[in-house]
């Protein structure tokens, strides 16, 4: 059961459902990156995602409710900000299934004893026909990250983005 907004029956491409929107839709991408790339792979439990905190060093993280019902996704909210590429926001959605699949984040069984260990992620993307997603991003992330980032700072998207996203967990911000 993954949990995502109603759309189309018949999206074709990413690019078929105006993604290049302010707000982009990570319901719409994980739905087309796990019918696409990750057709293989039932889903064992829901499955949740949405943006979250502008972390400067973390794109994505997996984490299972302690019943494990549900996983949640959770994107950093600065990708959804038109400037980031769109390769950057499918490689990390497909980096966070990779690790649902490998047992972290899920109820499936763990494939490896850490989730990074020998590139396994990486590996995993380049079979799955993500190889050159990959690539782009890392080019993007390994350029233009921290100068992107240091810049939404400057702006003040950054601290506008931590308090909403604090706001939603019930944290007050800082």
């Amino acid at each position: 059961m993954i949990s995502m907004t109603e759309i189309s029956p018949a999206i074709n491409s990413i690019n078929d459902v105006g993604i290049f929107s302010p707000e982009r839709d990570i319901n719409v991408y994980l739905e087309h990156i796990w019918k696409s790339y990750f057709a293989d792979i039932q889903p064992v439990n829901e499955v949740c995602i949405a943006y979250c905190y502008p972390w400067k060093t973390r794109l994505g993280v997996i984490r299972m409710t302690l019943d494990e019902n549900t996983s949640f996704i959770g994107i950093n909210s600065l990708l959804q900000v038109a400037q980031v590429p769109e390769c950057v926001l499918i490689t990390t959605i497909a980096h966070e299934l990779v690790h649902y699949v490998h047992g972290f984040g899920s109820p499936r069984p763990r494939l490896y004893q850490h989730p990074h260990a020998n590139s396994v992620v990486d590996k995993e993307l380049e079979q799955r026909s993500l190889g050159e997603q990959l690539y782009l991003c890392n080019e993007w992330i390994d350029k233009e990250w921290y100068p992107f980032y240091d810049k939404q700072q400057k702006a003040g998207w950054v601290s506008w983005l931590s308090a909403r996203y604090s706001a939603r967990r019930g944290r007050r911000s800082r």
